[in-house]
């Protein structure tokens, strides 16, 4: 399920597939999470760490 999950999620972002995996491989890894064991419970808590990253890293641009 996890590579499935993966690549749907990849491909329904519309964003560059090869950018895209790139930076969730990473994400992933930096959680000790192998992309075939994928959950969509860890999609939402990698995603939601991620998006508070970015907005952390905005809010400090803009300060």
């Amino acid at each position: 399920m996890g590579e499935t999950l993966l690549q749907q999620i990849i491909d329904l972002t519309g964003l560059p597939k090869e950018v895209l995996t790139k930076e969730f491989l990473a994400l992933l890894e930096k959680k000790g999470l192998p992309s075939q064991t994928l959950t969509l419970e860890h999609v939402r808590v990698i995603l939601a760490e991620y998006l508070q990253d970015v907005l952390l890293n905005a809010r400090k641009e803009f300060e």
